[in-house]
């Protein structure tokens, strides 16, 4: 007799898989309510373009203050808190679609997909912080410095282009 059991994460494929879909279906909200294509393409470039472009500032200046983790191991704690990104905003997906679809105001679906994106990336950031925190326990009050400001800074590029796009669809 065989016994199997339940994983107890979800493979990495799946939540990479769920982590480039969810954009693309926040999009597709925005884009049913607006009745404009552009929100399929600019959910995901600002979401993975903000992602792409700030990285390597955060492995450059944990290099820079000397208590960096190894580009591998940096890696991994990005896919993995991608994948966390992915998860999270599958189980927003539905209800956000609900509240934008049904609603009378147009802010509302605006508001609700930020919610959605907003709420998703703020779990991956814990994420993220753990998972270097995992692969470099003793952590410097630096690192974490460092860490702090990658992440405002990451909020307020994405935050700055999620408004001027939504801004734009609006009108």
């Amino acid at each position: 007799m065989q016994v199997s059991t339940v994983p107890r994460s979800t493979p990495v494929a799946l939540s990479l898989a769920l982590a480039a879909a969810g954009p693309v279906a926040i999009g597709a909200i925005l884009a049913m309510r607006f009745q404009t294509a552009s929100p399929l393409v600019m959910v995901p470039a600002i979401t993975f373009g903000v992602v792409g472009v700030t990285s390597p500032a955060l492995y450059i200046a944990t290099a820079v203050s000397g208590d960096a983790p190894t580009l591998a191991q940096m890696a991994r704690s990005l896919r993995v808190s991608l994948g966390a990104f992915g998860i999270a905003l599958a189980g927003l997906i539905l209800p956000a679609a609900f509240l934008s679809l049904s609603s009378i105001e147009n802010m509302t679906t605006v508001g609700v997909a930020t919610v959605a994106l907003a709420g998703a990336a703020i779990l991956a950031l814990v994420r993220l912080a753990v998972e270097l925190g995992r692969e470099k326990p003793t952590t410097s009050l630096l690192r974490l410095f460092v860490f702090g400001a990658w992440t405002i800074a990451t909020i307020g590029i994405a935050a700055r282009l999620w408004w001027s796009f939504a801004l734009e669809v609006v009108s």
